[in-house]
């Protein structure tokens, strides 16, 4: 009892056509159509974690500051920019956020030095083309000398 395997064709079966494409839209057309880049996502909190690693990393002269000029206001790039003297290099160890209103997510973390922890402030606000830093500090104890100068004052 042999059976003999033969393929048969589907005679009424027609590949499905690819979908026309609409016509490509010239920039004026786009830009008068009134249409917007898509509004970015909500930032999560394993994402600001890397954000701040990245400008501690250009705090430090680790990383090239033009490399984050696009996730930074110009202010803060001008502080990140420029002439850096040799720095430890810096450590996130925690990171909170919290969104006080919708396009702003605020985020503090305590970061290590050489042994000394610090505390790191930043503000990052939703724009059309992305998540920006627009504050950035890294807020490190004061010598005791400078305090003593500071209550004489």
């Amino acid at each position: 009892m042999t059976e003999e395997h033969r393929l048969r064709t589907l005679v009424h079966y027609e590949a499905p056509r690819r979908a026309e494409r609409p016509a490509a839209l010239t920039p004026e057309e786009h830009r008068r159509a009134g249409t917007r880049w898509p509004v970015p996502r909500q930032l999560e909190a394993g994402e600001v974690g890397r954000l701040l690693n990245m400008l501690l990393e250009a705090y430090d002269g680790r990383r090239p500051a033009a490399q984050i000029r696009a996730l930074v206001a110009p202010e803060v790039y001008r502080g990140l920019s420029g002439p850096r003297l040799e720095q430890p290099r810096h450590r996130t160890q925690t990171v909170h956020t919290c969104t006080a209103v919708p396009d702003v997510v605020e985020a503090c973390a305590r970061v290590e030095a050489d042994g000394r922890s610090f505390a790191l402030a930043a503000r990052f606000t939703r724009t059309p083309a992305g998540w920006r830093c627009v504050r950035f500090a890294l807020l490190k104890p004061q010598r005791p000398a400078q305090r003593s100068q500071r209550a004489a004052a």
